[in-house]
């Protein structure tokens, strides 16, 4: 069981958390601040400020069901079997695991790979908001500009290109007025989200939408200022990250986490969960006070 609980924290970690990229590097907690180091230092796991926490993970507590049949020996045998293909990263089809779990416990596996069960499939399953297509072309549009500009500017310094000041400065104010272009737009579509769509927008940015900040706002129309949606590739992005959020890992996970449980109630003798008589006082009286509460505060 620990290698299970280990391979689907693992399955997980890679495909539901979210790294902390600036610049499309991971972010360290203390970076190292060797300079002309004569190696190439490799960070551990730990120095990352996005570190997959490490677990400990141990054998249940529980008895063994030592009444278990011959048939059902078999059937443990088999889930066993898939569970060790799975932790060594090997695949089970579908059809094999039809073969060893019961018709409802098949039936809630395939029901659990559309289920949103992770926070960033809740945010991040839909994809990116249809609102931001604009924005991400005209800022697309502004790199490319920005990029061919950086490469004048460099032909100039080094003298490979000679070009006239007229010119020069045209190209510039060029790219200016395509990064104001799709701040503009960012800006409209902003303005005229409702508070849900606001929210999720202001979720698929690198940073801070501080449109309202006046002169302490810290977006501008510049390829470092300007805010970038996240997953982009662009250097200038601070925070970049989104979880991955494969299929396949996640398939990955609901077959662990199905037959998991399938080996886990036929194993062990499960613990009889009962509430108490005091038990369920305390939950009536909290409702209750809680109802009293909300009338209360309606009568003032």
């Amino acid at each position: 069981m620990p290698d299970v609980d280990r391979r689907i924290d693992d399955i997980q970690y890679a495909n539901y958390s979210i790294p902390t990229l600036q610049h499309g590097q991971r972010l360290l907690v203390q970076r190292d601040r060797a300079v002309g180091s004569a190696f190439e230092y490799e960070h551990s796991e730990t120095e990352f400020v996005d570190a997959h926490a490490a677990k400990k993970y141990s054998l249940p507590d529980l008895e063994f069901n030592a009444a278990l049949s011959g048939e059902q020996l078999l059937q443990l045998g088999k889930l066993n079997e898939s569970l060790r293909k799975l932790v060594a990263d090997r695949n089970v089809s579908d059809t094999q695991l039809k073969r060893v779990l019961d018709v409802q416990q098949f039936a809630d596996y395939k029901e659990s790979l559309t289920a949103e069960m992770h926070s960033s499939e809740i945010t991040y399953g839909s994809g990116m908001p249809d609102e931001l297509h604009t924005y991400k072309q005209l800022l697309k549009d502004a790199d490319f500009q920005h990029n061919k500009f950086e490469k004048m500017s460099v032909d100039k310094r080094l003298g490979r290109k000679r070009f006239q000041h007229h010119t020069y400065e045209r190209a510039k104010s060029s790219v200016d007025k395509l990064y104001e272009l799709a701040l503009e737009q960012l800006d409209a579509t902003c303005s005229s989200a409702d508070p849900m769509l606001l929210h999720a927008i202001e979720t698929w940015m690198d940073r801070e939408l501080d449109f309202d900040s006046g002169t302490d706002r810290k977006i501008g129309i510049d390829a470092e200022t300007i805010p970038r949606i996240r997953g982009s590739k662009s250097k200038n992005a601070l925070d970049s990250g989104l979880p991955k959020l494969s299929k396949r890992l996640k398939r990955k996970e609901c077959q662990l986490l199905a037959l998991k449980d399938a080996a886990w109630k036929l194993a062990f003798k499960q613990p009889v969960q009962s509430e108490s008589t005091d038990d369920v006082q305390v939950v009536r009286n909290a409702i209750l006070n809680r109802l009293l509460q909300l009338r209360n505060d309606d009568l003032y």
